[in-house]
């Protein structure tokens, strides 16, 4: 399932706030400093998608498979940008941006032969 850059940074940024329980939308609108109807709607399509359930008190938690695609989001991200850090000398705040972008227009099969070839396993 190929996501948008925007539905990669919520799903790390549910992923950063999953305790085990519950999420609030305002503690995800407050992560991503977003307002809070943003939050609702991106929510309405990750839960189409399979990636999020929610309740009707503006709580969400992850599905299974939604916790499958965080932690596959988390692996490339956490590897792409610190190769682009460590390998081109981009600052941090640049290496994540373009991490992003690279996850959001690069295929899956690019994707793991780029992990594979920085070794990021």
């Amino acid at each position: 399932m190929k996501l948008t850059v925007s539905q990669m940074k919520y799903m790390l940024a549910l992923g950063e706030l999953d305790r085990g329980s519950k999420i609030r939308c305002t503690d995800v609108a407050r992560k991503l400093q977003v307002k809070k109807p943003s939050v609702c709607g991106m929510l309405c399509r990750l839960e189409h998608m399979g990636l999020v359930q929610q309740d009707p008190y503006s709580d969400v938690r992850l599905t299974e498979e939604g916790r499958k695609m965080m932690q596959e989001c988390r692996r490339y991200y956490a590897c792409i940008s610190g190769l682009l850090s460590e390998r081109l000398k981009l600052s941090e705040e640049t290496a994540e941006a373009a991490a992003y972008v690279l996850m959001g227009n690069l295929d899956s099969t690019v994707l793991k032969e780029l992990l594979e070839q920085a070794e990021c396993h």
